[in-house]
């Protein structure tokens, strides 16, 4: 097996569990109401909790913070938490030594 693909599979493996964790914590998560997260009321859980204690657990997990500037709609967070995915897959390879 080439160096190449070797580095495919250890790179599929890190996105795989960092993946696991992602969706652990947003599961954690989603067993907590609005009134415990600063930033959330009860009319974004309304729509869209899921997609908060998601946006939430790779915002913790990537640890790009909570500035005073965040996203505020759906598509934002989306595309916010797609750019800290790659982070966390960067991280998660510097970690394990890609």
């Amino acid at each position: 097996m080439s160096k190449y693909a070797k580095n495919t599979i250890k790179l599929f493996k890190i996105a795989i569990l960092s993946l696991c964790i992602i969706i652990l914590f947003t599961i954690i998560f989603y067993q907590y109401d609005h009134t415990h997260f600063k930033g959330f009321d009860e009319e974004d859980d309304k729509g869209g909790k899921i997609l908060n204690r998601l946006y939430f657990t790779m915002t913790t997990f990537s640890s790009t913070g909570y500035g005073d500037i965040s996203p505020n709609s759906n598509e934002l967070k989306v595309l916010s938490m797609i750019l800290q995915f790659i982070l966390v897959i960067a991280m998660m390879a510097g970690i394990l030594e890609f």
